[in-house]
């Protein structure tokens, strides 16, 4: 509390505390709206990792600073392992759509010479 008090800059965060402050929050919201709008857990991840960098204005102990840093090494490996299986599972969900508009697409792509044809056809007897 006393980076808070005196407005210094601690050793492991380039910014101080109110730029810090500001851009836990700014990312936070960012981070929050993109799960809102893709439902993929791995923005939470990411927005729990940058506001794990704002306890280093709290607490300078090198104990805590360690604990932290292998925190956020694996908020970042889940966010990337998540993010990858989620980008596979777009793939294939796109890949199973696909079939389907590319028949509807054949369709209209048909040469209308082809669908006249196929009509006066049917009533010829």
């Amino acid at each position: 509390m006393n980076f808070v008090e005196s407005n210094m800059q601690n050793v492991y965060t380039p910014l101080n505390f109110m730029p810090h402050l500001v851009f836990c929050i700014i990312a936070t919201v960012v981070y929050c709206t993109q799960y809102y709008r893709k439902h993929s857990a791995h923005y939470l991840l990411l927005a729990l990792a940058v506001d794990g960098t704002f306890l280093t204005q709290l607490n300078t102990d090198s104990i805590f600073i360690t604990l932290l840093g292998l925190f956020e090494l694996a908020m970042l490996i889940a966010a990337g392992v998540m993010a990858h299986k989620f980008s596979k599972e777009q793939k294939a969900a796109e890949q199973a759509a696909a079939p389907e508009s590319a028949a509807k697409t054949e369709e209209e792509h048909t040469p209308p010479t082809e669908k006249e044809d196929a009509v006066e056809k049917a009533f010829d007897d």
